[in-house]
């Protein structure tokens, strides 16, 4: 198992980020400034399953949140999102765009 930190995430469709867009990629990485691997969400959703964890990390806190899977109630599609904990700065909406 493999723990991964998530630096920057692509949501689609762009034009609603936080009401309803969805993650359909993320950078992972070390350096929060930059990704060294792009996974799709298949890519994620499949190394989680076979027990590989996900996490983001804030860049000012300091302070990790874990990455889990959730069936969205609108588009009943399984999607991820960062554990609720009160802190914005590692919440995967907050996270940077992903540049190509």
């Amino acid at each position: 198992m493999t723990a991964y930190r998530i630096v920057c995430t692509v949501q689609e469709p762009v034009t609603q980020p936080t009401t309803h867009a969805h993650i359909v990629a993320v950078g992972t990485g070390t350096n929060p400034q930059t990704y060294s691997q792009r996974w799709t969400l298949a890519q994620v959703i499949a190394a989680m399953d076979r027990g590989d964890t996900f996490y983001t990390q804030g860049v000012t806190s300091g302070k990790t949140a874990r990455v889990e899977k959730y069936t969205c109630p609108k588009c009943r599609g399984t999607h991820i999102r960062s554990a609720s904990d009160a802190v914005q700065d590692n919440n995967l909406d907050n996270l940077p765009r992903c540049g190509s």
